[in-house]
């Protein structure tokens, strides 16, 4: 679910195959990357991506987010 606090989302989303090639996760204003071994790290360059490339990612699930391997 998305939220103006909370939301998920995901670049090269593999639906079927669930793999991105990059999952991020934003909570209240701290922007985290996830890594290949599923952890997660603080991106706060990240928050750029909200303007002009809505296109580029899916919106997510925080159940998917979870479940995504990510490629790198």
């Amino acid at each position: 679910m998305w939220t103006d606090e909370e939301f998920w989302i995901a670049y090269g989303f593999n639906r079927e195959k669930m793999t991105a090639d990059r999952v991020y996760r934003y909570n209240r204003g701290l922007m985290e990357r996830k890594n290949l071994d599923g952890s997660w790290h603080e991106e706060r360059g990240a928050l750029c991506i909200f303007s002009g490339e809505d296109l580029d990612y899916d919106d997510i699930t925080e159940e998917e987010a979870n479940q995504i391997s990510v490629k790198f």
